[in-house]
């Protein structure tokens, strides 16, 4: 039953967008939008890859304290 709700979500949202934009837009676009959307824009990627930096270097440090703890304990049974 999970599968048919998360299947229905796509579908839901693009009806729901459809529904609600117009269909003739008049309208006047300021050039300091265009310019503030691109901000928006350079922000977000920004964040993005500083947030996936970070998840990454979690992840690194996590099997790297793997791998020396494997290594510590290879170095200790041949030392004995």
């Amino acid at each position: 039953m999970s599968a048919t709700r998360t299947s229905a979500w796509p579908a839901l949202l693009a009806l729901g967008l459809v529904a609600t934009t117009p269909a003739d837009a008049s309208a006047y676009v300021d050039p300091g939008t265009g310019s503030y959307l691109f901000q928006l824009a350079a922000a977000g990627f920004l964040a993005g890859m500083f947030t996936l930096r970070r998840y990454w270097d979690v992840v690194k440090s996590r099997f790297g304290r793997l791998t020396t703890s494997a290594r510590a304990d290879r170095s200790a049974d041949q030392g004995e």
